[in-house]
């Protein structure tokens, strides 16, 4: 009994006519280029395909060393990776008697639970209504994909003991992608966007790390043995990195049980952002993706390196290939997040941002788009509760005590950033077309646009506190506080009323 995965259909596609369709890998490598992109269940999922697909490609090319290398991966069109499924079939089999594709056979004698606590994400009601004893099982094809996503995506939680362990730890640690915005480059095929996503991996030059041993992905080697602190050998170990023990109980045709337990995790002292090249980092810790917070707001932190503030380094390597006229004049980024608090799913999100492809290659430029975006921030001061704020002069005069639920209920500042959502998308795709070239040589930009931006903030700070304290029928209150709010908008301009006079 056999369902290989490089012949049996599993990966969920979606074709440029708009189809989904499942297919399996070796059908996907063979027909990528006429191929949109991966559309699974969820977005964790399609995240976790995609790295495992990344994965498959490294493994296969060994690279890209470097730019000519991956001019030859493109135009090989698949055929390295087809042979590397071929010669590599056996470790691709859901049901393999021995190695199991993503499982450890070691834990088949330990206590399973119901597969839809973890297919679903979640044990609350409130997301699945199903049960132990409600009998939901999934299809071969579905328990390979929840393989892949737990390997890749999933969450800190309490598991079963490692067989023969009774006793201590047995918290399995967050992967990497979990509490990260991780990026994901768009182009205009799978293939495309496939191979935008590669970055260079060059062993001789410790790109993007070095390699210690045979750097091979987990699926080759094995995913048993007792769970441990272990380093990566190298970053197609990294990208396979075996972060849990897995195995799958069939009933017939189908699964309804999976017993799971910790597995390896990163030495202490050791973080995740040596390998990683799909995350940007602030102060060494990744950026993330709110579920609250618009992304346009950090995306500078995916554009600009600085001395707190690290790219994400397939940024890097995607500005050396445009310095070579291999990609498009326009970057579209679809960023993944999973938010969770310890073994608890917040929930996850997906959002698309394009951007100029000029703002990687001048950072004078993406310095400017900071100053914008923290420009904006600066603003939102207006709609808090400190002492001489609009909201508190408001409360002052209406006697409230309360000014933070006074501020929180009359909510100016989702009206803010709801406008400049809309500004900001034009501001960014226009801002490099404003520019002029200095006497010595230097490109300047934003002596239009800029300014403009400014007042786009102020005129949208003000029309969202005016709007937010509509409903109040005290007339003093109200113009006491829109006089405070001119107060701090002349201040935030860096000009106060009293230095006007």
């Amino acid at each position: 009994m056999s369902f290989n995965l490089t012949e049996e259909s599993w990966i969920p596609v979606v074709t440029h006519e708009w189809k989904r369709e499942e297919i399996s890998l070796v059908e996907l490598f063979k027909s990528w280029g006429s191929l949109r992109s991966i559309q699974a269940e969820n977005p964790p999922t399609t995240l976790a395909l995609y790295r495992f697909l990344l994965t498959i490609l490294h493994r296969s090319y060994q690279g890209p060393n470097d730019v000519a290398h991956w001019e030859e991966i493109q135009n090989d069109s698949g055929e390295r990776v087809l042979t590397y499924l071929k010669e590599a079939a056996e470790c691709f089999d859901l049901l393999h008697p021995e190695q199991p594709f993503m499982q450890d056979k070691a834990l088949a004698d330990v206590k399973p639970v119901s597969i839809y606590i973890v297919h679903t994400m979640s044990t609350s009601q409130v997301f699945s209504h199903e049960h132990e004893w409600s009998g939901y099982s999934i299809t071969s094809a579905e328990a390979a994909r929840m393989l892949v996503r737990l390997q890749f995506v999933d969450v800190t939680s309490l598991r079963a003991f490692y067989p023969p362990q009774s006793q201590g730890n047995r918290s399995a640690v967050n992967t990497p992608t979990i509490n990260s915005a991780v990026i994901f480059l768009q182009g205009s095929s799978l293939k495309n966007s496939l191979l935008l996503n590669l970055m260079q991996y060059s062993p001789e030059k410790e790109i993007p790390k070095k390699v210690s041993g045979s750097d091979l992905p987990a699926w080759e080697t094995g995913y048993s043995g007792k769970p441990k602190k272990q380093i990566p050998s190298g970053y197609i170990n990294y990208l396979s990195y075996p972060w849990r023990r897995l195995y799958l109980f069939r009933a017939g045709e189908k699964f309804s049980q999976i017993a799971i337990t910790m597995g390896n995790s990163l030495p202490e002292q050791i973080s995740a952002q040596q390998w990683e090249c799909a995350i940007a980092y602030q102060d060494e810790k990744p950026v993330r993706l709110s579920l609250e917070r618009q992304l346009w707001r950090d995306s500078h932190s995916f554009l600009l390196s600085s001395d707190k503030n690290c790219r994400p380094r397939i940024i890097d390597w995607l500005a050396d290939l445009r310095e070579e006229d291999l990609v498009a004049d326009d970057i579209h980024l679809q960023v993944f997040g999973m938010c969770a608090d310890k073994a608890k799913p917040l929930g996850w999100s997906v959002e698309l941002f394009s951007v100029p492809t000029v703002y990687i290659k001048d950072r004078e430029l993406a310095g400017l788009l900071k100053l914008a975006v923290t420009t904006a921030e600066e603003h939102r001061q207006v709609f808090r509760s400190f002492r001489g704020s609009p909201y508190q002069v408001l409360a002052e005069v209406l006697k409230y005590n309360e000014v933070a639920d006074l501020a929180s209920s009359l909510d100016g500042e989702s009206r803010y950033w709801a406008t400049l959502d809309q500004k900001f998308s034009a501001f960014i795709h226009d801002l490099p077309s404003d520019n002029e070239v200095d006497q010595d040589g230097v490109t300047l930009y934003g002596s239009k646009l800029f300014p403009e931006w400014v007042a786009t903030v102020q005129q949208a700070a003000m029309d969202a506190f005016t709007s937010s304290i509509s409903p109040i029928r005290n007339y003093k209150a109200r113009a006491s506080a829109l006089r405070a709010l001119a107060y701090w908008l002349h201040k935030l301009r860096g000009v106060t009323p009293e230095q006007t006079a």
